[in-house]
């Protein structure tokens, strides 16, 4: 197997945010499949920035904690940064580097105070290759300073020992909506760092051999919540802005061949209200939040349980409480999602775990809303929606054909007589779209019968709580296994039978060894049933989340009375790498109950 795993950084606005989808195009130009991830600050400029890509022949989906191959153009990247306080705000990238690898630097940065000897260090003039393209094209040397990025990802294409060729052509993809200055500068400076490199006697450090090339599409995490939007018939995003969630309202207003109208209203009260009010008009709508919209969501939430309005929102988790870390990823959101507003009403829970699983499932979502008529909650999160991938384009065109969309019981025509909420065997009441000219329909958020008037009338109520509670079973009785959940390894020999949901489920898959078993619960609420039975069998139990208190185990044990012994946990911002999880679950079959994962 061929692998590679490379990494360059800087400040951020200094021009390095194009690198790694510049560097990942050329990868799969040469027919290797990509998996990135940015770390940034919640500043917008000025704070250290960098990327990882993970770079294979064969699809990978989560990271490695060390790299083969390193680049860098500021001291700060290689050697770390302290704040006017005297605090480390970030301890430098040699410690990120593995035994053997390669680490390129500036040259003005001061190699004596690299004291590892087990990796090779190599220095270039980054000032002397952009002086040397300022002046071909008669430029300033502060204009061009920005294509040291360029600079990065052209010498480590070089030292991979790929054709460098192909450099050009990725560049023209990633700037094709910039000036033809800015391609041709981009250009000039990569193919001076060839010229420089030659010239300095410098030869390529691996050898990655170009592959056959596949039908790749290169994209973010969130553009996967947008185009399941897309597929499941969605025709108006409501948003207001909030990180990481803005990301995937962006491009859908970037790409309008989606077919999705974008609003973005004064606040995020007004976007659910836009969004339920959609909904009642018969469109398929949604909203994208981050936990602190979500809290100003809740009323409306509620509302729509009471009112069995279908509505979906996308809640792109990060670090928290409060404002906590709007750049960082976390798992913070599970039990305020299924214990979202006051009362008791039915709503779905549902958690992709990576990049495809985030595509189908927010499609399903409008399918689950508008079946059930209810609220429906995707759990994304920063580690999912913010990586860069190649994906094969038959994946995406499998979900499409596989997908067909179910509007459940939505009439054409409710006649003199409509019941909105009438009672029904299955507890679903035929719905129509607002405005209707055959029937008069009442909605509101007080006690009703089954026309919509208030009512305060005891047997009705028990009945109205019975029907709009009672969806629960239905929806475990109706979804499948698959849909609920996923089973990897083999439980019947496994030692150990590790249970997770979202971000930490690719990590997971790759730590596996055939002594263990990984249960990924997709279906949070409601909690399936047979995931219990399954775990019931386990020889050992650990639950892996990426929060504090490990609120998919409190989830577990309040709504099946079954409580998980031991746990690993993460909750310093990072997500989870592959490479520390197998440590995590060595120490836990040693002995450990509770292991807390710290790695940057």
């Amino acid at each position: 197997m061929a692998e590679i795993n490379w990494m360059t950084g800087g400040k951020q606005g200094s021009g390095i945010d194009s690198a790694l989808e510049v560097f990942s195009r050329i990868m799969m130009r040469h027919g290797y499949y990509v998996f990135g991830y940015r770390e940034y600050f919640s500043n917008i400029k000025g704070m250290h920035s960098f990327f990882i890509a993970r770079v294979s022949d064969s699809p990978k989906t989560t990271m490695s904690s060390l790299v083969d191959i390193a680049i860098f153009f500021d001291n700060e990247s290689v050697l770390g940064e302290k704040n006017t306080r005297g605090e480390t705000v970030h301890e430098g990238h040699v410690k990120d580097m593995k035994s053997g690898g390669v680490l390129i630097i500036d040259s003005k940065t001061d190699a004596s105070k690299i004291t590892r000897k087990d990796i090779k260090v190599i220095q270039i003039d980054f000032d002397e290759i952009v002086s040397e393209a300022a002046k071909k094209l008669g430029l300033r040397a502060s204009d061009a300073v920005i294509t040291k990025n360029i600079i990065c990802v052209t010498a480590s294409t070089f030292m991979l020992g790929l054709q460098v060729g192909e450099i050009e052509e990725a560049i023209k993809d990633v700037f094709s909506k910039k000036s033809e200055k800015i391609v041709t500068m981009n250009i000039t400076v990569s193919d001076l760092t060839i010229e420089y490199l030659k010239k300095k006697n410098l030869q390529p450090i691996f050898s990655l051999k170009p592959l056959d090339k596949k039908e790749l599409l290169y994209m973010q995490g969130f553009a996967a919540t947008a185009i399941g939007k897309a597929i499941a018939g969605c025709k108006m995003q409501v948003y207001y802005p909030i990180t990481p969630a803005s990301d995937e309202s962006e491009f859908i207003e970037a790409h309008p061949e989606l077919g999705i109208r974008v609003i973005q209203p004064e606040s995020e009260l007004a976007v659910a209200a836009m969004t339920t009010g959609a909904s009642l008009a018969g469109a398929r709508a949604s909203t994208s939040t981050s936990g602190p919209g979500l809290s100003l969501m809740t009323e409306t939430v509620t509302w729509a349980g009471m009112t069995e309005t279908p509505l979906v929102i996308v809640d792109h988790q990060r670090g928290s409480p409060a404002t906590g870390q709007p750049t960082r990823t976390e798992q913070g959101d599970l039990m305020f999602s299924v214990h979202q507003g006051h009362g008791d009403f039915g709503r779905i829970v549902l958690a992709p775990g990576n990049v495809p699983e985030s595509i189908k499932i927010t499609a399903m979502a409008f399918n689950y809303a508008e079946k059930y008529q209810l609220p429906v909650i995707v759990l994304g999160e920063k580690a999912i929606s913010q990586v860069s991938l190649s994906l094969e384009k038959a994946e995406i065109d499998r979900i499409m054909q596989e997908y067909k969309i179910d509007r459940g019981k939505l009439v054409e025509q409710g006649g003199k007589d409509y019941k909105r909420y009438l009672f029904t065997t299955d507890g679903i009441s035929p719905r129509i779209k607002l405005g209707d000219p055959t029937s008069i329909m009442w909605t509101t958020g007080d006690e009703h019968e089954e026309f919509g008037h208030i009512s305060e009338e005891t047997t009705n109520r028990n009945k109205m709580m019975e029907k709009r509670n009672g969806k629960m079973k239905a929806i475990l009785k109706d979804l499948t296994q698959e849909e609920k959940f996923g089973l990897f390894g083999r439980l019947e020999s496994a030692d150990i039978l590790l249970v997770s949901w979202g971000g930490p489920s690719e990590a997971i898959k790759e730590a596996l060894d055939v002594n263990a078993a990984f249960l990924q619960i997709r279906l949070i609420e409601p909690f399936p049933l047979e995931a219990v039975e399954i775990m019931k069998k386990a020889k050992k139990l650990v639950c892996i989340e990426q929060n504090i208190s490990g609120q998919l185990r409190q989830h577990i044990a309040s709504s099946c009375g079954l409580m998980i012994e031991n746990q690993i946990l993460k909750y310093n911002g990072r997500p989870m790498r592959y490479d520390e999880l197998k440590e995590g679950i060595a120490r836990i079959m040693k002995g450990e109950k509770k292991v807390i994962l710290n790695a940057y």
